[in-house]
């Protein structure tokens, strides 16, 4: 190297650490609000020294770190819709830990108190925060499980035999929501459809849930929302914790959680996850199971590194997944090896390996940079009857920013991201079935894609207002350039009351034979007509949370309306020919409505009441017609009540759901008893559950689906299932009746 290369670098480094010495000086802390079982961070909090403009918020830890430089009066302000204002005097400490306090508006507004294990973001979109305190109130086995006593996700399930869900955000299918692990895009392409079951609710610290049109920063693909569950690390979790569980089938689930500091800087948290097939069960005597009989095992590791001083954070965690499902007709015992036997058996058999690595480095109060780095491998061999889909998956991605501020009340963060995506995908159909099946062959997806991203955040009328503008480009190696602009207005023009709107455009390609797996087992043929285009969509929603309260009472009340509107819809058609199921791109409108109102009242303290109502509108054309989506309930109802005594010795939560009529696809062509109702009836789900606490034990016992309703017939021709006429994908329902259960819970704290 040349010498006068040398010295530059040495005066550039020499300038990175000067400039780390200046703002070494600096006050550290966490700020918190207080749970239910424990005391939970407050992210997006606002932390400013008194009598100035400088200031930061917290991240999604409560962490936060403001400068000391030319600081006098070392008093910092804390305030967090729906809290009192804190005002904390520093002096000579240099790490604080801040508790809020609930504002009973002046004595009359409870926002967030001992009992909201479930809590409105106070970020510039819609978001709503389901805390570890809300999981251990059901089942919550896994991911698919946690969302039974909240009206903004609905769980529905996509495949009979296998039991696949999918989480739904505005009413619009699951593959429309952007799903995030730790910020990270880890449940992506084939790996969604399983891979929501495969997260112990255990390892949930909580989950953020955000409406329509969000933050660039993730991409294009997150349309009706975003979904980011953060997983529980050593700062968040007991130092060990046993979980047991089982049911009246005698599924079996094990989950161990252990968390260790290994120095001031170092820890890890070590998971394990096992599910143990349950009985064969076929109360409905359809000779079909009720259930699959599920075989999972999960391991996962996570790293931290906080070097506090230096303002840098980073970690890296690992997983790794193998599952294996059984399903179909109860008399089968060759267990998919071989798919051309004659009683009709579903399987799936699963292998996944994930790692993924996060960095934040903090220069001052107000600028600082973070990077993501993730990629996995997933492989899944499947039967469906007589055909066989076996796939591959590698996904690798990659995303920095940079925020600094650029105005007094303005920040900016530009950066840049990657992704790549590649899916193999083998589909063969057994001789027996290729005079009605003809979509057997090789699909291959290969995603190449930079990005480059900015956006802005605003604040005026004395920081009553927000307004966040972003847009990214994207270049895909096959669709070209992306342009994804998106904009979110947040307004508090008092303590009680928040608007917020936003808008923005989405986009997103299909995996057809993974989002629609379930027409694989069924007998219909595939038509794809033309070339499959991408869906591109925009979305607009507006928000309005009022909270109030008495002396003995408080709570809040909540209305949201999004409106998506479709350029490009892939609809898959049942009606025209009951022997096929078309795909071809929208040839008019489609959009959907969206309409939800929800009450939150907290009583004496104690008592935790929710009731909700939402309206779901959804529509499309084809072939000049306008239709309605079926398989979708207009209205829906929740309440929930949720008791625990002032001693938190034991407690009890109860849910009920409602559903309206369903729009059926059209089996008139159908032989009579082979044909279903135009439309479902409604019907009633019903859940509860009693937990009883020790000093490091807990049990708990509960029941899902107690009035027993189930979806008469929901197997079509499941006397014989090779028939023209067989079909699995008409899900209206719950296809499992009454469900009793019981588990325990063992925690050491740290």
């Amino acid at each position: 190297m040349k010498s006068h290369k040398i010295i530059q670098l040495i005066i550039f480094t020499a300038f990175i650490l000067a400039g780390s010495m200046v703002h070494s000086q600096s006050i550290r802390g966490i700020v918190y609000s207080q749970g239910e079982n424990k005391k939970e961070p407050l992210d997006a909090a606002i932390v400013k020294w008194i009598n100035t403009t400088k200031g930061t918020i917290t991240d999604e830890k409560g962490n936060f770190e403001l400068t000391l430089n030319s600081i006098v009066d070392k008093r910092l302000v804390v305030t967090y819709t729906g809290f009192k204002k804190d005002t904390i005097e520093v002096g000579d400490k240099d790490y604080v830990e801040i508790v809020m306090e609930s504002d009973l508006t002046t004595s009359t507004i409870e926002v967030e108190d001992q009992k909201k294990s479930t809590y409105f973001g106070n970020l510039n979109a819609k978001s709503e925060v389901i805390s570890s305190g809300e999981l251990v109130k059901e089942a919550c086995c896994d991911l698919a499980g946690c969302f039974g006593r909240n009206s903004s996700v609905e769980v529905e399930v996509t495949d009979i035999i296998t039991d696949a869900k999918e989480l739904k955000i505005l009413g619009l299918e699951g593959v429309y929501t952007q799903l995030l692990v730790d910020n990270l895009p880890l449940l992506t392409g084939l790996n969604v459809k399983y891979g929501i079951s495969s997260i112990p609710g255990t390892s949930i610290d909580k989950i953020i849930v955000f409406k329509g049109s969000n933050t660039v920063l993730q991409g294009y693909e997150s349309i009706s929302g975003i979904m980011n569950v953060m997983i529980k690390d050593y700062s968040n979790s007991d130092r060990l914790l046993v979980n047991g569980f089982v049911n009246q089938m005698l599924e079996k689930q094990f989950n161990l959680n252990f968390s260790n500091s290994l120095s001031k800087k170092w820890n890890n948290i070590l998971s394990f996850h096992s599910v143990q097939k349950s009985n064969v069960m076929d109360d409905n005597g359809d000779g079909f199971m009720d259930n699959p009989l599920i075989t999972r095992y999960v391991l996962y590791n996570k790293w931290n590194f906080n070097d506090k001083k230096g303002k840098t954070e980073f970690n890296i965690a690992g997983r790794y997944w193998n599952e294996k499902r059984i399903g179909g007709q109860s008399t089968s015992g060759s267990h998919g090896q071989n798919f051309t036997h004659q009683p009709y058996e579903q399987s799936v058999k699963i292998n996944s390996f994930e790692g993924y690595s996060r960095f934040s480095r903090q220069f001052t109060e107000t600028s600082g940079t973070k990077g993501y780095l993730n990629s996995s491998y997933y492989e899944q061999g499947s039967n469906y009857g007589l055909t066989r889909y076996d796939a591959k998956q590698t996904n690798f991605s990659a995303m920095g920013f940079y925020e600094f501020e650029v105005l007094k009340n303005s920040s900016l963060k530009t950066g840049v991201s990657y992704k790549y995506l590649k899916i193999d995908e083998v589909i063969n159909i057994n001789a027996r079935d290729t005079a009605t099946k003809k979509y057997a062959g090789t699909y291959i997806k290969k995603e190449s894609i930079p990005g480059v991203f900015a956006e802005n955040s605003l604040s005026f009328f004395d920081n009553e207002a927000t307004i966040m503008t972003g847009i990214r480009l994207d270049y895909h190696n096959e669709h070209k350039l992306i342009v994804t602009p998106r904009a979110l207005l947040r307004y508090q023009p008092s303590k009680v009351i928040v608007f917020r709107a936003s808008v923005g455009t989405g986009f997103r390609t299909m995996n057809l034979f993974s989002e629609y797996s379930n027409i694989l087992s069924s007998s219909r043929n595939i038509v794809i007509e033309g070339t499959l285009e991408p869906e591109k969509t925009i979305n607009y929603g507006v928000d309005i949370l009022y909270y109030f309260g008495g002396n003995n009472f408080s709570g809040s009340f909540n209305m949201d309306f999004y409106r998506t509107d479709f350029s490009n819809k892939i609809i898959p058609d049942y009606d025209s020919n009951p022997s096929e199921v078309i795909f071809a791109n929208l040839d008019g409108k489609a959009f959907s409505n969206v309409f939800q109102a929800e009450l939150n009242l907290t009583l004496l303290r104690n008592v935790d009441v929710k009731l909700a109502y939402k309206f779901i509108d959804i529509k499309y054309d084809k072939n000049g017609i306008r239709y309605e989506q079926p398989l979708n309930a207009k209205h829906r109802i929740l309440t929930t009540l949720s008791y625990a005594p002032e001693s938190k010795s034991w407690s009890m939560s109860a849910g009920l759901n409602w559903f309206g009529k369903q729009r059926l696809p059209s089996t008139a062509s159908n032989p009579v008893q082979y044909q279903l109702p135009n439309e479902s009836k409604p019907y009633t789900l019903i859940n509860a559950q009693v937990n009883k606490n020790f000093k490091y034990f807990e049990i708990y016992a509960g029941v899902e689906n107690l009035l027993d309703f189930k979806q008469a017939n929901p197997i079509i021709s499941a006397d014989d299932p090779y028939s023209p006429y067989f079909d699995t994908s008409f899900i209206w329902g719950p296809t499992k009746g009454r469900e009793i259960y019981a588990g325990f819970r063992f925690m050491l704290a740290k």
